[in-house]
């Protein structure tokens, strides 16, 4: 594609975001920006004709050229732009772009995607206006609270960087018996916020109003007290209905295990098992005498034990035959049979040399791929009362080093591998996470996995949005997520507003997720229809469930939900926010 028009040539009142890179994520986020206006929309990047009509095709502007290069970025209009977002997939490359923006502009506001987790906070603390996301550490908190409680919508920690993992979860009425309740008394049994009713969204929810039997809930609360509350079926309904689940496990278990037995070992046990049977029925009938006394000399015979306490008759031809029949196969036999044994043996003290070994634990968590994203999720998920069994083809000696420390199960091998999974036991297993770099061997991990436990919920990782969505629908994996379109919403979020935390939808409306400093009279500030959900003091970093944020200090971090409608109608403009909300 021919190089564009220079996006500052033109429209100088409408504000600019650069977008810099190439891949699914970036669309993401120029998707979630240009829904909302009053904004340009500019993707910088190398000359990609095929990307260049996607990125214009979700309402953005494409300016070929190299986005390290001041050429690049004045082309993209950097004098005119009021953020940048660098998001490729090159640490060094977004880090250069976004000085070179900065330098040619003083009032840009910066956007980092950084892979390397510790460079990110110093980034942030030296650099002004600059906003720095681990795309790894994001997302963590979504696997890790879906892994938790398969019903959560979205994870997140609140406080950041280190406070205590948050959910949005769905939960029945009927099924968690609260029906009885007011919403209010059902927040005190929950320990969590209810954000949503059957639809309808807070603030238009009365806190004294009785909750309907077969209402659908949204709740946010910590995951700690989100497990408490998950799966409060009776027992004498979940009880059968494990008690089918275990059974045709065993069942399904035993037969595939038949199957995978060596057919050459299986035919030499079989021959083996007709020559004793065979032996046994001739010398019962030959010795006139009971049937163990017969399988007593025919077992001796084959094994060459030969007590000389019983004997066949030397005057009987037929008698010699079969013994010496007996005595041959059953050298054979034995040496197959010690042969068979030693190699099981070698190969269990090379499984166990290489990481392997059966997994007696249960109501574990399996955490398959432990890449950027799955470090975060173990150090997430260590703050449960789970065991851990981790699943990792090339550990480093940092995670060998943690699985001693902090005692979860590490096995180094393919989790792909029906004899790796095989080991995981899956049938005991609360739930299993694939989270390794590539899509489709997140996929067979996950199908071999419902193959073993088909009740067993499975979380997955797959890095593009539509793919995510088609694998979730033709598979029936309710949990899988993708990379991009959790960050995405969180870059185009943090374009504008330091404290954005992503986007969910739920009740057919969609929210944004911030993270604010409360001021002098915030609440009279904060955009319609806004819902409190937490607070943090700065002293113990412990959060609090609100309903509003009246009587709280100026500093006070605050969590809340936005809904996004008025902006995407024009009734609301994200620059008046972002004046107000900074106090500008």
């Amino acid at each position: 594609m021919d190089r564009a028009e220079p996006a500052g040539s033109s429209d100088h009142d409408i504000p600019t975001i650069i977008i810099v890179g190439g891949d699914a994520l970036a669309l993401t986020a120029a998707r979630n920006l240009c829904l909302i206006p009053g904004h340009r929309v500019v993707v910088l990047w190398r000359g990609d004709a095929e990307f260049a009509a996607a990125a214009e095709a979700v309402g953005a502007v494409f300016v070929a050229g190299r986005p390290e290069s001041r050429q690049g970025l004045e082309a993209a209009g950097v004098a005119q732009a009021v953020s940048i977002l660098a998001v490729s997939q090159d640490d060094q490359l977004n880090l250069q772009a976004a000085l070179r923006a900065r330098d040619a502009n003083a009032k840009i506001r910066i956007v980092l995607r950084q892979f390397n987790r510790t460079l990110a906070p110093k980034i942030e603390q030296n650099l002004p206006d600059c906003s720095v996301l681990s795309l790894a550490w994001h997302s963590a908190g979504t696997y890790a609270a879906a892994a938790l409680d398969p019903s959560c919508l979205r994870g997140l920690q609140f406080p950041e960087p280190n406070g205590p993992l948050t959910g949005f979860a769905v939960r029945r009425a009927d099924l968690d018996g609260i029906s009885h309740l007011t919403i209010a008394e059902a927040e005190t049994e929950f320990g969590a916020r209810i954000v949503a009713v059957d639809g309808k969204i807070d603030p238009d929810l009365d806190p004294h109003d009785p909750i309907d039997p077969t209402a659908r809930l949204i709740l946010y609360g910590p995951l700690q007290r989100l497990l408490v509350s998950a799966n409060r079926e009776s027992a004498a309904d979940a009880r059968p209905r494990a008690t089918t689940i275990a059974r045709s496990w065993a069942i399904c278990h035993a037969w595939q295990r038949l199957r995978r037995l060596d057919p050459y070992v299986a035919e030499f046990a079989l021959a083996a098992l007709v020559m004793f049977l065979l032996g046994t029925w001739h010398f019962r009938t030959s010795f006139q005498t009971d049937w163990l006394t017969a399988a007593y000399f025919v077992l001796s015979t084959m094994t060459t034990t030969g007590y000389g306490d019983i004997v066949p008759h030397h005057g009987n031809p037929s008698d010699l035959v079969a013994a010496m029949l007996l005595m041959l196969l059953g050298v054979v036999f034995t040496g197959i049979f010690i042969a068979v044994v030693a190699a099981r043996l070698t190969r269990a003290q090379w499984v166990r040399m290489q990481g392997l070994r059966p997994i007696r634990r249960r109501g574990h968590i399996v955490v398959c791929g432990c890449g950027s994203i799955g470090s975060g999720v173990v150090d997430l998920l260590l703050h449960f009362d789970k065991p851990l069994v981790v699943v990792e083809r090339n550990p480093d000696a940092s995670l060998v080093e943690r699985a001693r420390e902090r005692g979860f199960d590490l096995l180094t091998g393919d989790a792909s591998r029906d004899d790796t999974l095989d080991l995981c036991n899956l049938a005991a297993a609360h739930s299993l996470i694939a989270l390794t770099n590539v899509d489709t061997l997140n996929l067979e991990i996950a199908l071999g996995a419902r193959a073993r436990n088909p009740s067993m919920p499975i979380v997955l990782r797959i890095a593009e949005a539509n793919f995510a969505a088609s694998i979730a629908n033709h598979f029936q994996f309710e949990t899988t997520f993708s990379v991009a379109a959790l960050a995405g919403p969180v870059f185009a979020g943090l374009s504008r507003l330091p404290g954005a935390r992503g986007r969910i939808t739920f009740g057919d409306r969609e929210f944004a997720i911030g993270e604010i400093t409360l001021r002098e009279n915030t609440a009279a500030l904060l955009p319609r229809g806004a819902i409190p959900l937490a607070v943090a003091t700065s002293e113990d970093r412990e959060f609090t469930l609100v309903r509003d944020f009246v009587g709280f200090r100026p500093g006070t971090r605050a969590l809340m939900l936005v809904p996004l409608a008025p902006f995407h109608d024009g009734r609301e403009k994200i620059g008046d926010v972002v004046a107000r909300v900074a106090g500008e």
